[in-house]
């Protein structure tokens, strides 16, 4: 099609031309039509064909730009009809705030199918278990939450205060407006002094925090040389944390180390999708410590 024109004689375009030019459908540009947004120039009375002007290019230009970063057909006809720039540039603003939300919600569901994929690598890949190692880590952000205080190596029936912990998490997280995506990453602590007594009395919860996430109220757990192990084995069973502290708490004292925090123990993995009574879990337990002297 030859665009060059006379300028005393505008080129008109049916439908279909601009259908191909802006790859807009013709049902698109017939409704546009019927809300009023882009009225043909002119309509073929015996044909009923329509027909549009090169002057209406930049108002359909506008329409499609302004459908395309989300605004919806009636805050266009509102902009359209308004023809100010400012009430433009606040709807355009408020429509990058929905965005930045809907990025954010993306980001966080997308960090938790990942956390999930990782769950099974590791539950199909395990690392090696039960083996005590050294490891710096660094600073991480977390949530805490103080929990009703209950022994490893108590008996306490069916009724685990452990599970009964967990439930006081997902309702603190609730009324906190804090994703239930993040769930996954709780763990268990036992403060220094316990620890230092012998006693493995948990009192306290955490939720790691993902980086992106710097809107959340948060503490910085320390960063340094942590003993640390893999355990893996049905969660709720208290007997079976309680055994693989001891062999930190061990490996610790025979080495002359320093306990200098609370023991964390974080769930790295978990299957409780497919059995939620039989929850296999990997957790790795953590005790930060300091070299001897």
């Amino acid at each position: 099609m030859d665009l060059s024109f006379d300028p005393s004689q505008e080129i008109r375009f049916s439908v279909g031309e601009l259908s191909e030019m802006y790859g807009v459908t013709s049902r698109t540009l017939r409704l546009y039509h019927e809300r009023g947004l882009l009225v043909p120039e002119r309509i073929d009375t015996r044909t009923g064909y329509r027909y549009y002007s090169t002057s209406q290019l930049p108002r359909l230009e506008m329409i499609l730009q302004m459908k395309n970063v989300g605004l919806s057909l009636k805050r266009i006809e509102n902009i359209l009809e308004t023809k100010d720039l400012s009430v433009f540039e606040a709807l355009l603003n408020e429509q990058i705030d929905e965005l930045d939300e809907k990025i954010a919600r993306y980001t966080t569901s997308r960090k938790a199918l990942t956390r999930q994929l990782n769950s099974c690598r590791f539950l199909r890949n395990p690392p090696a278990l039960d083996h005590v190692f050294i490891e710096f880590i660094p600073k991480r952000r977390a949530i805490t939450f103080d929990i009703d205080e209950y022994d490893f190596r108590g008996d306490y029936g069916e009724v685990s205060p452990w599970k009964l912990g967990l439930d006081h998490i997902r309702a603190a997280m609730t009324g906190e407006g804090i994703p239930l995506t993040l769930f996954s990453q709780v763990g268990c602590m036992v403060p220094r002094e316990s620890l230092q007594k012998g006693r493995f009395l948990c009192s306290r919860a955490c939720i790691l925090l993902d980086a992106e996430r710097p809107d959340l109220p948060c503490t910085m757990l320390q960063s340094g040389i942590y003993a640390c192990m893999y355990r893996q084995y049905v969660s709720m069973d208290n007997a079976a944390e309680s055994v693989g502290l001891q062999l930190l708490m061990d490996y610790i004292a025979e080495n002359g180390y320093q306990i200098v925090g609370p023991y964390l123990g974080q769930v790295i993995a978990e299957t409780s999708v497919f059995n939620y009574s039989n929850r296999n879990i990997l957790v790795k337990q953590q005790v930060p410590v300091a070299f001897p002297d």
